[in-house]
């Protein structure tokens, strides 16, 4: 038998957590747009103070750090109860081990991006260790739910990544890696200030191949030309989704979220060049694209747990 009652509270409290880290995502990138990310020019005070002077820039740079944190302590609760009971910590030490890593990563590069002034690939590598922190999380949600509802006190991610792998199981996890690169190129485009490279769409400055193709408008247009292929490989995945399972099934579901979350983001890169980067929708720009991973990995999931346990 499996602790029921010990799974539900980490299958819950990883889920609320794996929520909260997605706002505090769409956070990051609002800080960004409004130019506050050096609003505070030391670490971990600003100015010296905990409590810092009442002015927008400097309240949007410390909320964030402050949501941080508390995000952090939760992470801590989790952590703990996972060590505490038996069952859970043989099964969830590593992902619990992995999770802490990413976290201390994850302050360490907060404190670089403010002390080397906004540097972009310091930026960018704080984006990407965030999505990899909340995929670590959304893992203990994915796993706890997956023995929950199969009644599997074995199941390892481990074995299960290395075992049965079938076209759409395939497809699915080259989107999914597909998917955390082009958060990288779109990370590259917002911090190297590329965002108006091209400022037309579809084509840049007239043509589609634009020449010289070189620094930021290179960025622009490889993080568009992905983009496509990407919705391309989506339409494939859909396919092959549609052979082998039921258009009632969970698979095919998340294949037509999949493909709607992409066809939005798509469309939000789309709105951001058309009418100037507007902040609200460049943070939603970020926080989709952090959506339609997490799509994709649930579907890898999915595919990969049905073929193992049916």
């Amino acid at each position: 038998m499996i602790p029921t009652i010990e799974l539900n509270r980490v299958k819950k409290l990883s889920f609320l957590l794996s929520i909260l880290i997605f706002i505090n995502i769409f956070f990051g990138p609002l800080v960004r747009a409004t130019d506050s990310g050096l609003a505070c020019p030391d670490w971990p005070l600003c100015y010296g103070k905990v409590l810092p002077p009442p002015e927008f820039r400097i309240w949007m740079e410390v909320g964030h750090r402050i949501y941080s944190g508390i995000l952090g302590l939760i992470y801590l609760v989790l952590f703990v109860y996972i060590v505490k009971h038996p069952f859970l910590r043989k099964s969830y030490a590593t992902l619990g081990v992995l999770g802490s890593i990413v976290l201390i990563n994850q302050v360490i590069l907060g404190k670089l991006t403010v002390t080397m002034l906004l540097n972009p690939k310091t930026v960018n590598l704080h984006l990407l260790n965030a999505v990899l922190y909340l995929l670590v999380v959304f893992s203990i949600t994915l796993k706890s739910n997956a023995q929950l509802n199969f009644q599997n006190k074995d199941l390892s991610l481990r074995k299960l990544f290395f075992k049965i792998w079938n076209p759409g199981i395939s497809v699915s996890f080259l989107l999914f890696l597909s998917i955390y690169f082009q958060l990288f190129m779109g990370g590259r485009v917002s911090s190297n200030y590329a965002g108006l490279a091209c400022p037309d769409w579809p084509t840049c400055h007239g043509v589609f191949f634009p020449s010289p193709m070189e620094g930021q408008i290179r960025f622009q247009i490889e993080h568009r030309f992905l983009a496509y292929i990407l919705f391309l490989g989506v339409l494939y995945l859909m396919t092959l989704i549609k052979k082998t399972y039921s258009t009632k099934s969970p698979e095919w579901k998340l294949s037509i979220l999949f493909f709607f979350s992409l066809t939005f983001q798509i469309t939000l890169g789309v709105i951001n060049v058309l009418f100037h980067l507007p902040i609200l929708i460049t943070a939603l720009h970020t926080a989709n694209g952090v959506l339609v991973l997490l799509v994709s990995y649930t579907l890898f999931f999915q595919q990969k747990i049905k073929s193992q346990i049916g």
